[in-house]
């Protein structure tokens, strides 16, 4: 207030421009945003990030804690305080601020956006379904505005969404019924190689989502399948305090996240798993969510299951998202994001597209494959074989992003030239129609697909992976794991397609540099 405002065009949400105006919300109508703050150096912590996670570097896996990361690269605490002082002049209650101070979480009303942004919320409809959203750019003072990347939390019209597929299974009983067969964790371990020795031990999984899981529907899991039970110390965390909306079991979403919790414990059944719940699916709690895990740093292997279209979501909130897992890079930790159920139409409109968080380049984006075992999973002999053939399922989210830049380990193995963020970078099994996981929520066995099965299976290997090699983190292992492209670390996808993108040999945008031999990646991976 009192100084010249400058607009932030990348805060409106790209769907904006497809919504029909239905008239201004009322003066109270309630508002949660996140306002983000920049980070300083950014170009000097990208070249940090790429050295922690090259093996030549002299500062390879040299992590920083919170008070270096602040020192070199988090806002400053001046720039934080404006934006606490601005928010709360507007008339806005500030309710989120953070060690790494990246951003600000306030509530307030449709009155207080209007002091603080310039612009008033409206009643919309898109596509027939009534929403909110500001109808043009918000602005900033103009101090303000040099050292934030917008402000999310001012619009509906998009959503985060769980990225997987399922259909009801049979009763289940030792085959879990006649509907034979789908993949359990224990084939799993057996088809793609997984390393006896370690079941990630003193490491910790986190879950980046929303919904609570049951606990009976995970000792009933484990108990189908010869698993132990979750370690001491696992536990569900809610970021939203007493609003919260997604941080109970919920008989339609919980599905997600009882997927997440049983596929990365059977992949790593010695690792404390803890489920990060976002208050609600919004942008702006997902935010809050995601800048608690780095923050809290309980834990070095992260893995999302949720998603939205990067062309459906704006600039502001994807940029601020990227500093968050950039933030969490530096402090050692790995995070592996789904990449989308759509194939290269993954805002389901007919335009290529890619999805986000996978597409930012701090995270290792999961596509999908569908698998065959060398022998089993019939009727009559049902466990998996072995390692047969993999091809790129139809459903496996990638292609090109059109805001981020190619980071500086998509190089060689066939990434193409272009100067583009491409998805995905790695695949695991996803196809629902080519046997399935088998998951079990609330109390109802069902089979599910979905790049929602292949990232919490990276999630679980990545705390092995920390255990047997030293388990002080990996960061961000994009460096070590294209490295590794066309060894026997790795299962080259070399068939079919997502739409628009084919799978081929080396790097391609539907499997990314592959799929995993467990254990000759833990032989060979630096």
């Amino acid at each position: 207030p009192g100084t010249a405002q400058v607009l932030k065009a990348g805060s409106r949400s790209p769907l904006a421009a497809q919504a029909t105006d239905v008239g201004p919300a009322p003066a109270n109508f309630p508002l949660r945003i996140v306002v983000g703050l920049n980070l300083r150096n950014k170009p000097a912590l990208d070249a940090f990030i790429a050295d922690e996670s090259n093996p030549s570097s002299p500062t390879f896996q040299r992590f920083l804690t919170q008070d270096q990361f602040n020192a070199l690269y988090a806002p400053t605490p001046e720039q934080e305080q404006r934006v606490v002082a601005w928010l709360s002049a507007s008339g806005f209650d500030v309710t989120d601020r953070f060690p790494n101070r990246l951003i600000v979480g306030a509530v307030g009303d449709n009155a207080a956006a209007e002091r603080a942004f310039g612009v008033s919320v409206h009643n919309v409809l898109l596509r027939g379904q009534p929403k909110y959203a500001i109808l043009s750019a918000p602005s900033f003072p103009a101090d303000i505005a040099s050292f934030t990347t917008g402000v999310t939390g001012l619009d509906n019209l998009s959503e985060m969404r769980p990225r997987m597929k399922a259909t009801p299974a049979a009763a289940p009983g030792a085959a879990l019924g006649s509907n034979c067969c789908s993949f359990s964790p224990n084939d799993l371990a057996t088809f793609y190689n997984n390393p006896a020795g370690y079941n990630g031990s003193g490491q910790t999984i986190v879950i980046a989502g929303a919904y609570a899981w049951k606990d009976s529907d995970v000792s009933s899991f484990n108990s189908q399948w010869g698993l132990p039970q979750l370690p001491s110390g696992s536990t569900q965390v809610c970021t939203g305090g007493s609003r919260s909306r997604a941080c109970k079991f919920n008989s339609s979403n919980s599905i997600e996240v009882s997927l997440d919790v049983e596929y990365s414990h059977g992949t790593a059944p010695g690792a404390v798993i803890k489920n990060y719940m976002a208050a609600s699916t919004s942008f702006a709690d997902f935010q809050v969510m995601y800048n608690r895990i780095v923050t809290d740093k309980v834990g070095y292997s992260v893995t999302t299951s949720w998603g939205g279209c990067e062309a459906g979501v704006s600039t502001s909130t994807q940029t601020t998202d990227d500093s968050i897992f950039a933030s969490g890079n530096a402090a050692g930790q790995s995070w592996f994001a789904a990449s989308g159920d759509g194939g290269s139409n993954d805002c389901g409109n007919g335009t290529t597209s890619v999805d986000h968080p996978a597409n930012s380049p701090h995270v290792m984006g999961v596509g999908g494959t569908s698998a065959t075992c060398s022998s089993g999973m019939a009727s009559g002999n049902q466990a998996c074989g072995g390692y047969g053939s993999e091809t790129a399922w139809s459903g496996s989210g990638g292609g090109v992003s059109n805001l981020f830049t190619k980071p500086s380990f998509q190089t060689g193995c066939g990434v193409p030239s272009a100067n583009h963020r491409y998805v995905p970078d790695v695949s695991r099994e996803s196809d629902p129609n080519q046997y399935g996981n088998y998951v079990i929520d609330n109390r109802r066995w069902y089979i599910v697909g979905g790049t929602s099965d292949a990232a919490p299976q990276w999630g679980g290997f990545f705390a092995e992976l920390n255990q047997a090699k030293g388990g002080s983190g990996l960061g961000n292992p994009g460096t070590s794991i294209y490295g590794l492209c066309g060894t026997t670390a790795l299962h080259d996808v070399t068939s079919g397609s997502n739409g628009a993108y084919s799978a081929g040999t080396g790097y391609d945008m539907v499997t990314g540099v592959g799929t995993i031999n467990a254990g000759n990646f833990v032989t060979n991976y630096h």
